[in-house]
Parts: C-alpha cells; structure tokens; sequence
C-alpha cells in the first residue's frame, strides 16, 4: 500500500499536467483561423457593464445622478463582488490611459485651466492626480473672466496608481466629477462618500481613507486653482507696478520688519516714485519676557538698517511696547486663561499695525500706510460712495487676507499693499533683482512679537501652571492629567499622549474636544472621526461680527449687495485658521454682530475664540467674527445629560445587583436550615 501511495503521488502531477497541455491544443484547434487571444481579465472586461464608462460618456449627467448611479451599482452587491467590480474597473481605467482622454481635453484647452500632477497622501497605493477645469461656455460672457465655483466644472481628473483595487476607486471618483460644478464638489464630505456608494464593508480601512485622501486631495486642488483663477482682473486693483505716484507728491509711511516681503515692498513704491518713510515698530518686550529666551528684534533693526542704506532712506524706530502689552498681549492671556483659542496676530493688525500706528504718525500726515502684507485691495464707487474692498492674494499659501479680517473701512481707505498681487516666488525674485542684503532671509514663523520664544512657554510665564483632569468626552473615565487648559486647544492631536496614562494612550489616537474651565477639565476622544462629533464639527455660533465695508460708527453701507442679511441664510467661502484650505457653509445672521454658521464640511477644530473669516466666491474677504463658547456650553450640557443617564443606569444595575444578592443570601439561608 505505501509502494502504491508512492507511486501515485510521483504520477498524479505528471497526468494533470498532460491532460491541461491537450485540453489547450484542442480548444485552440477548435478556434477560428483568425481569432486572438486575450488574458482572461481582458476578456471579462469585454463583457463588463462599467459604471464608469456610463458616467464618463455622459458628463452631463447632475452631481446627485451619478452619485446614485454609483450606489445602486454597489449596494446589492457583496464584499468580493464589489472588489471584483473594482478590479475590473481599474483595468478599464487603466486601458483608457488613466482618464487621460487628450481628443475630450482638446475641447478645453481655449477656456480651461489644470493643475499640476500631485500625490495623495494617506492612501495605501501610490496615487497621483491632476484636475483640469473649465468653464461654462454659457455663462462666460455673463461673468465677463471670472472664475466662480457656481460657474466652473471639472472636465476630467486624471490620475495614476500601482494597485488595481485602488485604481478602481480613482476610476470611480474620476468619473464622478468628470463635469461637475466645482460647487458640487466642495460641499462632499470625504469621509462619508465610501459609506453613500456603498462600499465600506467591502474595502479595508486603508483603502477607505484613501477613498477620503482622494476627495480631500481633490477638494484642495479646487480650492488653490479657483484661488488662482479668481485674482481680481481690474484696472481697479492696486498693482504698484502699473502705477505711479502722482506728480512724486504722494507720501507713504511703509512698516519695516527686515524681512523679505517688507524690503521689497519699499524698493517697489520707490521705483514708482512715492515719497517712502519706513518704520520699525518695537513691540518686544524684552524687559519681562528676555529670560524665556532671544527674540531677533536687535538683528531685525539692523537689517533694516542695511535695507535702507542700499535705497538711500532713513529708518524711523517708534516703541510702541505698552500699547502692545495693553491691547495685544492682554487680550491674548485674558482669552488663554478663560480656555479660548486667541489669534494675536489679527489683533495686531486692528489694533497696532492699522490702530496705534495711526496715531503716532498723525502729526507727519502721510498719504498712506503700507505694508509687506500678501491681499488685493480694490477701490469702488458702488453703493453711492468711495470704498475699499480686501480681496485674497493670488498666492493661496502666503495669503493673509485671514488676518485683516477685523479691518474698519476708515483703516483700508489709507493702506496699500505693493506685494499683494505677487506669489512669494516673483517676491524672491524681485528680492534677488534688488539685491537687497536680506534676500536669502529666510521667512519669519510664529507670532510677531515672541521671536523665538515657544507659545507654550510665554503662557506658562504669565499664567503658570493649573493641574486638571482630562476626561473621555464619551464614558467620563479620567485618561490623565493636564497642566492647564491654555495648554491644549481643540481638535489637538499631538502632544496630548504626553499627560495621558499609558493605559490610556494605547487606545487612541485622542484628541482634545471640549474644555471646561468652570471645573478645569479637558475632554478627549478616540472618536473624533464617527458620527457622535459631526454637529460639533460643522456647526457653531459665531459672534462680534465685524465687516469691512463698516463705517467708523460701524454702520454698514446701505444697500450693500455683497453682505448677508439678517434672518436669510447667506451662502458664503469660509477660513477657519490661517492657511489655502477653504471651506463653503452658510452664515445666518441673528443679529448685527452675532450668527450661526454651518460648514458643509467637518472641520479639524472649532475651537471658541478662535476667528472665521468670511469670503464670497469672487475671493472678496467680507469681514469674519469669533466662535463663541457657547459651542463648548452645547457639547457640555450634552455631556452633562449623557452622564446624568449613565450614572442613572449603573444605580439601577448596582441596585438589582443587591436586590438579587439578598435573595441569593435568603436562599442558601433557607438551604442550611433544611440540611439542618
């Protein structure tokens, strides 16, 4: 028997083999003369029905229609069909050249613009994507140049990928924006649309985020190419490089900080032939804040110096440090200490740069005030007077719009901004044609006035340390110990596992949510991105609303089409923090200086104090207002009642815990008794 075992076993594989080598030759001997022969994945692709080929030949189709075409394309299918659909699909996408459909592109090259090919972060593939966007032809004369998300689709996304389940889904997501409004892609949620098409069991959580890594990739190539489209084109806007001033009379104060961005501004109003008076202001507060560290403000000055030497002007240094303590600095610890999220630069600008300059220069009568500031200004005559409107730079990263948001009219009419037209690459290149001595500085980080002093550091000097709990926003169980509220903001990831207990850190990722300040607590959650955190992401109050189109009483221009009503929701583009990333929602006035906002969106961290800064689609900067803490007053009263019912379920249980331990005791009682 083990002979015969043996035997068979040597043999079996040689008669399998046999028998598929005459199984091929007779089946080909049976074929046509003619035919070819493809791999079998090719061949089942001819008889696929591609949702995505439905899609791309018919670019016409709504948002919603595609949307549903794809989900009733996958809902009834289960798990491994769906990756199988997904395979296939990206062997189509793939055959087609990866969406790079040129004879289709053709059609837009003469209105249309493209962005440069860029890697999606967060996918388990390697994935690059490019979108390349066009107008409609409808409505070109109507908008006369400008580029609106209400007016402008996506022609195609292209795009590349090493792995066939992935390219399947860029296949998916390619065809679905194939001519969508830019609008339409803007309010997607990323992180809902695998859950919306259906395919959330069927893919891993790898090729899940990265289903979201596309949209949100997407989403930011949007919002950078609608940025660059939308640089105001006007003979309005003040491009200094086209201008000059009139008869050599008039007289500009420029803010000089020895940085690039400054250095260049003056050299261009002097090539225009403007009378240039440069100020350094001194704002450091070396007396009580040198020992935390060296702030470069003594270098700062002397490049100044070096910078108007080579122009051949003279520096003027005003101390301006107990203004800025009294209007800045305090402001900044006052809203640290109550829990807020404070922005001290845009409180410079208001109150020190457009605010107390002002007065120290009143006697000197200058023309105008300039700065090396990255925004457009416009002057218009609607409205039935002169005013001036803030737009965003065409630079989408140095743009700094956000941080003039809290402007007056009265501050805008006298200022002008000769590099807000300019990227900061053309900056460094003018840097280099001036050969200006601080041309290879590089750009200054942080707060203006702490140089290289940590945040962190300059809190602990002024409010010290105040140990808390930190709690789970979801259970109340404490995971740690902070060392005080102004320390942690939220939506904050890092540094947090830092004051958790190690068995508490082994269950995150966490991240800050909420603060108490009545009882000191900061309250955490390892899960931030499910449902139980939407409303508080994407909803909030917003208060001390200030536009710029306000007079100095703070009256708003009547009859101001530009600006939301009171009582009517107002669709408006969104900053939430410094930075290219835009966000659409809607705005509701409740009153002049108060609203609710709802971003279409999830944000990383609304965090009370923190500003929002309004925009509409023509990149005009309306003004903004501040998250009021009654977002954090929301979330805590909902705590307060989730644990309420908590703590009411676990008395119950521990009360039939002892009503059954009693009979339990009665019962053996009972037993003993009979045995006796």
């Amino acid at each position: 028997a083990g002979l015969c075992c043996q035997a068979y076993g040597l043999l079996m594989p040689k008669i399998l083999w046999a028998k598929s080598i005459l199984a091929s030759t007779s089946s080909k001997r049976l074929l046509p003369a003619n035919h070819q022969h493809y791999p079998r994945t090719r061949r089942r692709e001819t008889r696929h029905a591609s949702v995505v080929q439905s899609m791309v030949q018919d670019d016409s189709s709504s948002w919603k229609s595609k949307q549903e075409l794809v989900r009733q394309e996958f809902q009834q299918l289960a798990a491994d069909d769906i990756q199988k659909k997904l395979v296939l699909e990206g062997h189509a996408f793939e055959n087609r050249g990866g969406a790079i459909d040129n004879k289709r592109f053709g059609m837009y090259q003469v209105d249309s613009r493209s962005s440069e090919l860029t890697r999606v972060k967060g996918c388990t593939a390697t994935v690059y994507i490019q979108l390349v966007l066009k107008r409609d032809s409808d409505s070109n004369k109507q908008h006369e140049g400008s580029w609106s998300p209400a007016n402008t689709r996506v022609a195609q996304v292209r795009g590349t990928c090493d792995a066939l389940l992935s390219k399947g889904i860029l296949a998916l997501w390619s065809s679905s924006c194939q001519g969508a409004l830019v609008s339409d892609i803007m309010r997607v949620d990323p992180n809902k649309v695998s859950d919306e098409w259906g395919l959330r069991l069927a893919l891993s959580r790898g090729r899940n985020d990265g289903l979201a890594s596309m949209v949100q990739t997407t989403q930011s190539l949007l919002q950078e190419l609608m940025s660059d489209m939308s640089r105001v084109v006007s003979e309005e806007v003040i491009k200094l490089e086209n201008t000059t001033a009139i008869d050599g009379q008039s007289t500009v104060a420029l803010l000089l900080s020895g940085g690039v961005d400054s250095s260049v501004a003056l050299n261009l109003l002097l090539q225009q032939g403007y009378k240039v008076t440069p100020f350094y202001l001194k704002i450091w507060l070396e007396d009580e804040l040198a020992h935390l560290g060296q702030c470069p403000w003594e270098d700062d000055v002397a490049m100044c110096q070096q910078v108007c030497e080579q122009a051949g002007v003279d520096l003027e240094i005003i101390n301006l440090q107990k203004e800025y303590k009294d209007r800045v600095i305090s402001y900044t610890v006052e809203q640290a200490q109550q829990g807020k999220t404070p922005n001290p630069d845009i409180m410079c600008n208001s109150r020190i740069k457009f605010g107390c300059f002002y007065d120290a220069i009143a006697t000197q009568d200058f023309d105008y005030v300039a700065t090396g500031h990255y925004a457009q200004l416009v002057r218009s005559d609607n409205y039935n007077e002169k005013r001036v409107r803030l737009f965003r730079a065409p630079d989408p990263v140095k743009d700094q719009s956000y941080f003039l948001c809290a402007l007056t009219q009265e501050q805008v009419q006298r200022v002008l901004f000769p590099i807000g037209h300019l990227e900061k690459s053309r900056v460094r290149e003018l840097a280099n044609e001036f050969e200006l001595p601080n041309r290879h500085r590089p750009d200054s980080q942080g707060l203006c006035f702490l140089g290289k002093v940590k945040f962190e550091d300059f809190l602990k000097a002024y409010l010290g340390e105040s140990k808390g709990e930190i709690l789970d926003a979801a259970t109340g169980e404490v995971l740690g110990h902070h060392r005080g509220l102004w320390f942690h903001t939220v939506g904050q990831r890092k540094g947090i596992g830092k004051v958790l207990f190690p068995t508490a850190t082994a269950k995150g990722p966490w991240y800050v949510v909420a603060k108490d300040p009545t009882r000191n607590i900061v309250f955490c959650s390892n899960q931030y991105d499910q449902g139980l955190f939407d409303q508080p992401r994407s909803e909030f109050t917003v208060e001390s609303i200030s536009w710029i189109a306000d007079d100095s009483r703070g009256n708003l221009a009547e009859g101001n089409p530009n600006l939301p009503k009171t009582g009517i929701s107002s669709r408006l583009i969104m900053k939430i923090r410094h930075g290219p990333r835009l966000v659409p929602g809607s705005l509701e006035l409740l009153s002049q200086t108060t609203g609710k906002v709802r971003l279409d969106q999830k944000d990383s961290g609304l965090a009370p104090g923190q500003y929002v800064v309004f925009y509409n689609e023509q990149a005009e900067c309306l003004g903004g207002g501040v998250i009021s803490e009654r977002h954090w007053a929301k979330f805590l009263l909902s705590y307060e009642q989730k644990m309420r019912i908590f703590s009411e379920q676990q008395d119950e249980s521990e009360l039939e815990q002892e009503i059954r331990g009693s009979k339990e005791d009665r019962n053996k009682t009972s037993s003993l008794a009979t045995l006796m």
